[in-house]
């Protein structure tokens, strides 16, 4: 992923080769690759090419735009009336694509069959004046630009000066200056993509954006390799790896034979395919019956990539997260990295649990009722959709789905804890109901069962995933609770979390606070790996000098060089370690207005529904009135004549009843 490189903000020739430095990396981990150019002509196309090796084995898409400058003569002949379209196609067909040595020639080749397979789009940009006719002043299209983003919808934005010209990449002095979206200025991203976009659809004011003309497509399409793949994917990459396959080849038909081995060909490649590296790791989503959203594929790449995946999933509700434990219990079902699942979730919800399963996923998984294994009906499984199974016995069943409210019984926790044997991956719905009693309270009570069942079964899964919208019901403890069972450092106790936060949160924290922070730093950098120079930079806005002077001074075993820091290094240093706490390894969360500008950029189809709140009052009738009183006489009377230690639980009870009085008179009622 882009996120793994440590990106200069500049880059000159004093760094080295630019194309090696830069563009080779960038692309190689590019899945889409928007590009603004100078030129038209072999040599600035050949040099356009460098790298998109790395584009072709993401299977991405390109998109080019150009520059066309025409002559004199060719506005004075629009002027008069002759199509644009002519003009620059007559412009172009005067500019030789000759390519200048072996190396030209191999990028044209390449580029020749991406266009010809769909993968390459270019576009021809015209300067034009305020009455959208093309400039009489030799005006030229000189912006230099490109917008790369990888499959988890990381973005880099670079910009500069430099030709598309031999001389611009390696002998003149030339800059790039670099943005990410994930970095100090996400907006310059933005912008250069907003940039883009509005040129693409030709819709700037003062440059015409044209389909590339037939003639000069056809120019470009002589040079199509005479085999099926350009000699730049059959021989090894320029860092060294192996040829990429091309993203639309088919493979080669299966050597004369009976049709049913060829079936069983087929069907024994597609068995494996999941467990295969590289590509292998996206057949579950490939094969399943939903298109997941960016951020969804985001956390399921997390989570398959650090196997087995231990994480909290905190969306708001809505976001699918039941989506992207099915992306992760698909693939890692097929892939055979999971061989035991456990699902535990409210009874309430098991049903929809398994439809979702089954009818995006594909997986046709049981739901432990306490006397059956009832699967969701199919006319494969002929009648035997619902089965009985001994209390001692359900747990063998490869993959269950179970209330977890049934398996917090004692019984049910002793069969679960100690009879059944290792879950490779067990996943825990509404995660937020395993809690403690009174969580911050003067007399807080301990681990509710759901709570006690986790602490004891999370050292019996491999791969724990929790799912909450609200993992904080009432006090900062209750995260505590929940990302103890995924595995937190040892320095992190339940008071140490909630100190850290309190004093991270000050200003100006004492010295005596710093050093707690400091040691809590360490241990997470332990655990969880240490924090990248370029997240310290990004985070705190210094130069790359300074901020190694912090991330220096936070790891010291020594309070002395924390002490020496400056005013501003300081506070640079408290915005380090609010960054790298187990809260941003072991919680994934995203919010509506994440996907509302996925949606504005074009990477999500489905709008998203901004919720608006209407206030309307209700004048009540005078027996209403009446009504309405007396059932607040009577919840303030017993509430008062409760005993202090039952007033929590009567004033509960008492808020039910105004819930039914809202609701109906018969619903009052019923409950008086």
């Amino acid at each position: 992923m882009l996120t793994d490189h440590d990106w200069r903000l500049k880059y000159t020739p004093e760094d080295g080769d630019l194309v090696r430095r830069f563009y080779l990396p960038a692309l190689a981990d590019a899945a889409r690759y928007d590009r603004l150019t100078g030129y038209f002509n072999a040599g600035a196309l050949a040099l356009a090419a460098r790298g998109i090796e790395g584009l072709v084995r993401n299977a991405g898409r390109m998109r080019l735009v150009v520059g066309c400058t025409l002559a004199p003569p060719e506005v004075d002949a629009v002027a008069r009336g002759a199509a644009l379209r002519e003009q620059v196609e007559r412009r172009l067909a005067a500019v030789s694509l000759a390519p200048p040595d072996a190396e030209a020639a191999g990028a044209l080749e390449l580029l020749a069959w991406m266009v010809a397979r769909g993968h390459l789009d270019v576009k021809v940009a015209v300067p034009c004046g305020a009455d959208r006719r093309p400039a009489a002043d030799a005006a030229i299209f000189h912006e230099k630009s490109g917008v790369i983003e990888d499959r988890a919808g990381n973005r880099l934005a670079w910009t500069g000066s430099l030709n598309e010209t031999e001389a611009g990449w390696r002998r003149n002095w030339e800059s790039l200056n670099v943005y990410t979206s994930w970095g100090p200025e996400p907006a310059r991203v933005d912008q250069e993509e907003g940039n883009f976009a509005r040129l693409w659809a030709d819709r700037s004011a003062r440059v015409i954006v044209l389909d590339v003309p037939d003639a000069a497509r056809r120019d470009l399409l002589r040079f199509l390799p005479a085999g099926d793949r350009p000699a730049r994917l059959t021989g090894p990459s320029p860092d060294g790896e192996a040829p990429p396959p091309p993203p639309d080849t088919k493979p080669a038909p299966p050597a004369p034979g009976p049709a049913v081995d060829r079936r069983r060909r087929v069907w024994a490649f597609i068995d494996r395919a999941p467990a295969l590296p590289g590509a292998g790791a996206r057949v579950g989503e490939a094969t399943a019956a939903v298109v997941p959203w960016p951020h969804q594929v985001r956390s399921f790449e997390r989570l398959y990539a650090r196997w087995p995946p231990r994480l909290l999933i905190a969306d708001e509700v809505g976001l699918g997260k039941t989506i992207q434990a099915g992306l992760l219990l698909r693939q890692a079902w097929l892939a055979g990295r999971a061989k035991r699942i456990l699902i535990l979730a409210p009874k309430a919800v098991l049903r929809q649990w398994q439809i979702e399963l089954r009818e995006k996923f594909n997986l046709n998984w049981p739901i432990y009722d306490g006397r059956h294994l009832v699967r969701y009906p199919s006319p494969a499984l002929r009648g035997s959709a619902k089965r009985p199974v001994e209390p001692d016995a359900w747990h063998r069943e490869p993959v269950v789905i179970a209330s977890s409210h049934l398996m917090r019984r004692r019984d049910r926790a002793r069969a679960l804890l100690e009879e059944a044997k290792r879950w490779d991956l067990v996943v825990l719905d509404e995660a937020h109901h395993a809690r403690r009693r009174a969580a911050g309270a003067a007399q807080e009570g301990g681990p509710n069962a759901l709570l006690r069942l986790m602490q004891g079964l999370k050292d019996r899964a491999a791969g724990l995933l929790l799912l909450t919208a609200t993992p904080m019901q009432v006090h900062p403890i209750e995260v505590w609770d929940l990302l103890h069972l995924l595995g937190l450092p040892g320095e992190w106790t339940g008071p140490a979390f909630l100190r850290f936060f309190e004093d991270i949160a000050e200003p100006s924290p004492s010295t005596d606070a710093v050093e707690r922070m400091a040691r809590l730093f360490q241990a997470a950098e332990q655990r969880f790996g240490k924090l990248a120079p370029s997240d310290a930079r990004r985070v705190t806005g210094l130069s790359p000098l300074r901020a190694n002077r912090v991330l220096r001074a936070l790891r010291d075993s020594a309070s002395i060089p924390r002490r020496q820091l400056e005013t501003p290094e300081r506070h640079a240093a408290l915005a380090v370690m609010r960054s790298h706490t187990p809260v941003r390894h072991l919680v994934s969360r995203h919010t509506r207005a994440l996907l509302r500008r996925y949606h504005e950029k074009g990477l999500l189809a489905t709008p998203i529904a901004e919720r608006r709140v209407e206030d309307r009052f209700v004048e009540m009738t005078a027996a209403e009135r009446a009504l309405y009183d007396a059932v607040e006489d009577y919840i303030a009377g017993a509430y008062n004549q409760a005993a202090a230690d039952e007033r929590t639980a009567v004033g509960f009870v008492m808020t039910i009843y105004r819930r039914r009085l809202a609701s109906s008179f018969r619903a009052l009622r019923t409950t008086l």
